[in-house]
């Protein structure tokens, strides 16, 4: 049984104890996306440094950046998805 909790998430162990999953196993998955696509997104050069380093050190060089961005993408919507969708509600306004 999994459950999110506010910083990561916590899995049913078989013994009915509960452990929490490490920032890698979290983000440093490998991805469903079959490649990368034709999108381009611009980041800080040491945004990319840092994302490089831990995909590199802690995700071994196992997945692409593509991936660990997406996963990272993902929870943010997971995490914040009501209060985007309140914000965007308040704001868009029908034209008729």
């Amino acid at each position: 049984m999994k459950k999110n909790i506010k910083n990561g998430k916590t899995i049913q162990v078989g013994n009915g104890s509960v452990k929490k999953e490490s920032y890698g196993t979290q983000f440093l998955k490998q991805h469903a996306m079959a490649c990368r696509g034709d999108k381009s997104i611009y980041i800080r050069p040491e945004y990319h440094e840092r994302i490089v380093r831990i995909v590199h050190v802690i995700g071994d060089d196992k997945i692409p950046l593509y991936a660990y961005l997406d996963n990272i993408i993902k929870h943010h919507f997971d995490q914040f998805e009501k209060a985007i969708t309140k914000d965007f509600n308040e704001k868009f306004k029908p034209i008729f």
